[in-house]
């Protein structure tokens, strides 16, 4: 839009009419432009007219003072957590500004678990470097504390931090009629712990009004306290336009055993799947997706190129509680899914139970159906230890070759037994005279998941020339920038 301004619209005027017809106008004299336009000469009008347009074009470029305004409210509320020390608030920076940023959740999550708050000069860069890693927002607004929200408040691009934290809460009521949505989010789970039904209450008051992004958390908040009487709002929400609701809503409709929902589910997961003959299981696909289908969260159309039937089937084995097919089958998760399945519905059929389990965070379904050609997420259900052994275990059996997503899914730092396992096997690759680029990906994990305490057995696998000797020692100088940045922030 262009914004009207007379002083230089009049010089163009001039210069189009010429300057022999209508001379430039005088500026007023009573700014700094006006006081140095009187100083042109006038000797030439037409060179005045030249030497005025380029003093008003430097002076627009230059722009004017912005306004003084009300300045912000200050940050009251005091965070006693003590602040990291100085090493490694600098170590922060050097993250922050991209020369390592690998380290940086690493760096984020030691300091959490020493009950450290973030240092106030790091805080614009770290708000917004979660802005795009939102694996790393709830451990930056925790970090952040009460200036984190502050500072959140003063600029939109951190509007992201007021949806995940909220500070102490006086009244709840009063901050989730008036609060900011962090605000109102937390005051909403602490009236759910004290009177369910009441909260659910105040939420259906003010549903209508809510964005769908923020439909869809406060429903996935209806967790807390989740009963029976939740029942008839979350069917309500199955019919809400946006999907991201109907999804939130089906997901907790299939933690509530005597839902109809969950009744609608259980009958087309008979009709799908059911002990067959000799220790097998016999699978009949959905014909066609009905009304009721759709309406409980299953797709029409397939967005991965399968046949809409086998997409179908295994959309209702993902939203079936997987307590159906213990009664089912009469039979353990390690019984069933040692069925043979018709080959044509394999992928489906397992994929829904993967799915299922990650959904429900169901630890024996996961455990059963983890294993070669499984998907990685289902470590993600698993105790972090044992996730570590299944990995151990896999790579023992199979190599690095196919663990390298398995070991991006393991909480780092890794136990010993998997450390000794990653390391023993790129020991075996280097003896056995593999290119040590193609365990790269494999290394990388690594500098990233083995304890630092490892170094000394890495340290000796790099004496040496050679290209994996060369290897090793990129791994041992990870390892010792770990081991530094450990030590900055917590001493030793």
């Amino acid at each position: 839009m262009r914004v009207a301004d007379p002083v230089w619209d009049d010089l163009v005027s001039a210069a189009l009419v010429g300057t022999g017809r209508r001379p430039a106008a005088e500026l007023p004299a009573r700014d700094a432009l006006g006081t140095l336009a009187a100083r042109v000469d006038r000797a030439d009008e037409a060179v005045r007219l030249l030497d005025l347009a380029a003093i008003v074009m430097v002076h627009r470029r230059a722009g004017r003072r912005a306004p003084a305004g009300a300045p912000p409210a200050p940050c009251t509320e005091v965070d006693p957590r003590p602040a990291v020390p100085e090493p490694a608030r600098a170590r922060l920076r050097i993250l922050l500004e991209g020369d390592g940023m690998d380290f940086l959740p690493e760096w984020l999550a030691l300091a959490r678990a020493a009950g450290l708050r973030a240092p106030e000069s790091e805080l614009p860069a770290l708000l917004t470097a979660a802005r795009s890693r939102t694996d790393l927002r709830e451990t930056v607004a925790d970090l952040a504390g009460p200036r984190g929200r502050w500072l959140a408040g003063l600029n939109p691009e951190w509007v992201w931090l007021t949806r995940i934290a909220a500070g102490a809460i006086d009244d709840p009521v009063e901050q989730w009629r008036h609060g900011r949505f962090g605000e109102r989010l937390a005051a909403f789970e602490v009236l759910r712990g004290d009177d369910p039904d009441a909260a659910r209450g105040l939420l259906a008051q003010v549903w209508h009004a809510e964005p769908a992004e923020d439909r869809s958390v406060l429903v996935a908040a209806l967790r807390t306290g989740l009963s029976g009487g939740d029942e008839a709002f979350l069917e309500q929400a199955l019919d809400d336009r946006a999907k991201v609701v109907r999804v939130a809503a089906a997901r907790l409709l299939t933690e509530l055993p005597g839902s109809a929902f969950v009744a609608r589910m259980r009958e087309r997961a008979l009709a799908c799947l059911r002990p067959g003959g000799a220790g097998r299981v016999l699978v009949v696909p959905p014909s066609e997706c009905d009304e009721a289908m759709l309406r409980d969260g299953i797709a029409e159309t397939s967005p991965t190129g399968r046949e809409d039937h086998s997409w179908w089937l295994g959309e209702i084995v993902a939203a079936t509680p997987l307590g159906v097919w213990r009664e089912v089958f009469g039979a353990s998760p390690e019984e069933i899914v040692a069925r043979p399945l018709p080959r044509r519905f394999v992928e489906d059929v397992r994929e829904g139970w993967a799915r299922a389990a990650v959904l429900q965070r169901d630890v024996a379904w996961a455990r059963a159906l983890a294993g070669r050609g499984a998907p990685t997420r289902l470590l993600t259900v698993l105790p972090a230890a044992e996730c570590a052994e299944h990995v151990a275990r896999h790579i023992a059996a199979h190599g690095l070759s196919e663990a390298l997503q398995l070991l991006t899914n393991c909480p780092a730092p890794w136990p010993d037994t998997l450390g000794d396992a990653v390391l023993d096997a790129l020991a075996s690759a280097a003896e056995g005279g593999g290119y040590p680029w193609s365990f790269s990906g494999a290394r990388d994990v690594a500098g990233r998941g083995l304890d630092p305490s490892t170094i000394d057995r890495v340290e000796h696998l790099a004496e040496g020339e050679g290209e994996w000797p060369k290897a090793f020692r990129a791994l041992a100088d990870t390892l010792r920038y770990r081991a530094t940045m450990r030590a900055e922030l917590l001493g030793g």
